[in-house]
């Protein structure tokens, strides 16, 4: 069976668009910042501004070329902090290549109470204590399918393959405060199938095409993608669908599985921490 990602995000918009109407006085805003012209992360965000619009938060977009140093973008973040009453703000991944290593660095200049992506040190801090009010987007997102379709983790046998910090760190953290037990993977491991084909879960976000196949899990796995490449303009996932499908009892398909799921979390988390912000100055 796919994964319905659309129609889960649907129902979470519908809840998040309910909450919005009954906050009084300025609504929710959410800022992100764009540095250098990668196509996907531009139609990224495009879609997270309309659908912020359309549940009612303000939404603003701040683009950068690739040849902004770090300091400046550092920079940029703490002026529009300043200047702007946010609820949200997210650097929108991956950096330019120049950039990339520094990302936590940069990161860390977000304002913890207003980091919905929980990229900071801090913020990510209290998502691996199970202290933080919010769940990084993706994880979130898997966690929200688990929920959807009534997975019970107690006993089952979770393979999370990939270690990044948009994804593994947050998710192994957060799967732990489980019933289940994890088995972590990534590229040092010698062979992966080894644990995919006995998992009764498998999790990936590893943004490798065909790294998952039909051969490499056992009957009536659940398979959840939260992997992303491109190939000639083209998305895929980690998972090769076609092959998995077959065996699978579950799996999410890429485009319309996690990725719809995810922007309703992070609009989820924007929501979340304007209120926080409300309630602790009143």
């Amino acid at each position: 069976m796919l994964v319905k990602g659309k129609k889960i995000q649907k129902q979470i918009l519908n809840k998040l668009s309910k909450k919005i109407k009954t906050i009084k006085g300025a609504k929710p805003a959410l800022a992100v910042l764009l540095v250098g012209k990668d196509k996907p992360s531009h139609t990224y965000v495009k879609m997270k501004g309309r659908i912020a619009g359309k549940i009612g938060i303000n939404f603003f977009k701040f683009e950068y070329p690739a040849s902004i140093t770090k300091e400046a973008l550092i920079t940029e973040i703490k002026k529009i902090q300043k200047k702007i009453k946010l609820s949200g703000m997210i650097l929108q991944l991956p950096l330019p290549k120049k950039l990339r290593k520094f990302t936590r660095e940069i990161a860390n200049n977000i304002n913890t109470d207003i980091d919905v992506d929980c990229l900071s040190h801090v913020a990510l801090g209290r998502v691996m204590m199970n202290e933080s009010k919010i769940t990084p987007p993706t994880p979130g997102a898997i966690m929200e399918i688990l929920k959807y379709y009534k997975i019970d983790l107690a006993g089952k046998e979770v393979c999370l393959i990939g270690r990044g910090n948009l994804i593994g760190k947050p998710l192994t953290a957060m799967l732990a405060f489980k019933p289940a037990v994890i088995v972590s993977c990534d590229k040092s491991t010698p062979d992966i199938s080894a644990y995919t084909k006995r998992a009764d879960i498998i999790i990936t976000g590893v943004g490798k095409k065909d790294l998952i196949t039909g051969k490499m899990i056992k009957k009536g796995c659940i398979v959840i993608d939260a992997g992303v490449s491109f190939e000639q303009g083209k998305i895929y996932g980690d998972a090769h669908v076609e092959s998995i499908a077959k065996k699978a009892s579950l799996i999410t398909p890429t485009p319309g599985g996690v990725g719809p799921i995810t922007i309703a979390k992070l609009l989820e988390n924007t929501i979340k921490t304007h209120i926080c912000l409300k309630t602790n100055k009143s």
